[in-house]
């Protein structure tokens, strides 16, 4: 299926690990532009060593995204080096786990900065490019946490729940500027982070593994490389018509009748 991706002009927040590392690549390989943003300089160079021989163009650009100056720098690069800005792919962020009485003030107002307001303020960044240029798209990947709560997740789950309702208001705002607007709720995916948090697993195909294998009804966890062809196709002109709305890629791991 061609995606109609060829020329676009793409910018990936933490673009240089896990989905969002999937997502970069599998634009680029789609002939996408790509601007890919993340706080380490190293990784986004390897990024841009695996990219070499892609078709698409890429620029990298170490931005930490807990800052307001950056984000208006990241949305510039963009048209800087483009000439407009097709799609955004917010991705950057994520959440502590911990205890409740054990997180003060301070951890919840660290988290929301970079996952909620890092994700508000791309989006106000980059819609007037998009609406200047024609229009264009904006995928929000969230997580499942917002539709499964836990006591152990709370700042990650809350602010995933409020970008859950972000993206069906921004869709809203969106449609009278021709910005198509979707998110999407990952489960479990075999990521540095998924790792680290459930320690190493064994065997040759770790996404199988004992560890995991009681995560998902399907008996294992998704891959980055799953996550980025929903979000490709939701950045696409085949999706043309999937706006406002909230997708959930878990495996069956969220049960409810929402998401």
């Amino acid at each position: 299926m061609n995606l109609e991706l060829n020329g676009k002009s793409v910018i990936v927040t933490g673009g240089s690990k896990g989905i969002g590392r999937a997502i970069a690549l599998a634009m680029l390989a789609e002939g996408a532009n790509v601007l890919a943003c993340a706080r380490g300089a190293d990784a986004l160079a390897d990024l841009a060593a695996s990219a070499s021989a892609s078709p698409g163009r890429l620029e990298t650009l170490p931005a930490d995204l807990m800052e307001p100056e950056a984000i208006r720098r990241v949305a510039t690069r963009c048209v800087d080096a483009f000439g407009r800005v097709d799609i955004l792919v917010n991705n950057a962020g994520s959440a502590r786990t911990g205890e409740f009485l054990e997180l003060d003030d301070q951890a919840w107002l660290d988290d929301w900065r970079l996952k909620f307001f890092g994700y508000v303020r791309m989006a106000r960044a980059a819609m007037l490019p998009m609406e200047r240029g024609g229009g264009g798209v904006i995928v929000n990947i969230i997580g499942a946490a917002a539709l499964n709560p836990r006591r152990s997740y709370m700042i990650g789950g809350a602010a995933n729940a409020a970008l859950n309702h972000f993206t069906k208001a921004l869709a809203d705002e969106g449609s009278r500027r021709r910005v198509r607007v979707v998110g999407i709720n990952p489960g479990p995916i075999l990521t540095e982070r998924l790792l680290k948090m459930r320690g190493a697993l064994s065997g040759a195909n770790p996404a199988q593994g004992d560890a995991f294998s009681r995560m998902t009804p399907l008996g294992r966890v998704g891959t980055p490389e799953e996550v980025a062809d929903l979000a490709l196709f939701l950045a696409s002109p085949r999706a043309a018509f999937i706006h406002g709305a909230n997708i959930t890629i878990d495996g069956g791991y969220t049960q409810g009748l929402m998401g």
